[in-house]
């Protein structure tokens, strides 16, 4: 069940994608390293103790996402009646609608820095785990399992992979692919195992 944000969260989340945009602009004209987080503050218009507080690192002004909470809800309530594939398919399924919805070249200008960026890496890495964790203990209560269960963590690992290797696709193809279209591809081959 996805719910629709009040007020107060829509204003937030409109702020975020503000300092997102001027933050990319920023970068655009002078590398992601030689901005600081009060270049982006004085930009943005807002204090840097807003950017911290929404962000909490420079690095997280590129790669935080609002669908990644509403992906991550979707896939908990997914879990209850499917596989974990199919749970997966459906959660990204209304994320990825969200997503393009919302603004598709914003998430490509992300998507350039996060997977471009060397400075990036070590912060994408930990996201990655991060998403990991959390995908573990979901299959983990959906299946009645420990998530220090092997099944839990092995499939999490495969599924957050796929994704990884999705958007890495969709990147080094320079976007001319559909994101969508190679989420299902990567879900497709864990499925077949080959």
């Amino acid at each position: 069940m996805v719910t629709t944000p009040g007020l107060r969260e829509r204003k937030k989340l409109q702020a975020m994608r503000h300092i997102q945009e001027v933050a990319l602009d920023l970068f655009d004209r002078r590398g992601f390293e030689a901005v600081t987080i009060e270049e982006i503050a004085e930009a943005a218009q807002v204090s840097p103790s807003s950017v911290y507080r929404y962000f909490g690192t420079k690095e997280n002004v590129i790669l935080w996402d609002e669908v990644d909470v509403r992906w991550f809800d979707a896939i908990e309530n997914e879990l209850a009646s499917r596989p974990p594939i199919d749970a997966m398919r459906q959660a990204l399924a209304g994320a990825m609608a969200d997503l393009l919805d919302r603004d598709e070249e914003l998430s490509k200008r992300k998507t350039r820095y996060a997977l471009g960026e060397p400075a990036l890496r070590p912060a994408l890495l930990q996201l990655a785990e991060d998403f990991t964790q959390q995908v573990t203990g979901a299959v983990a209560r959906a299946s009645g399992r420990s998530p220090d269960d092997l099944e839990p963590r092995v499939i999490a690992a495969a599924m957050i992979a796929a994704m990884m290797a999705a958007a890495r696709h969709w990147h080094d193809h320079d976007y001319r692919t559909q994101i969508r279209e190679d989420l299902e591809e990567a879900l497709a081959v864990l499925e077949r195992g080959t």
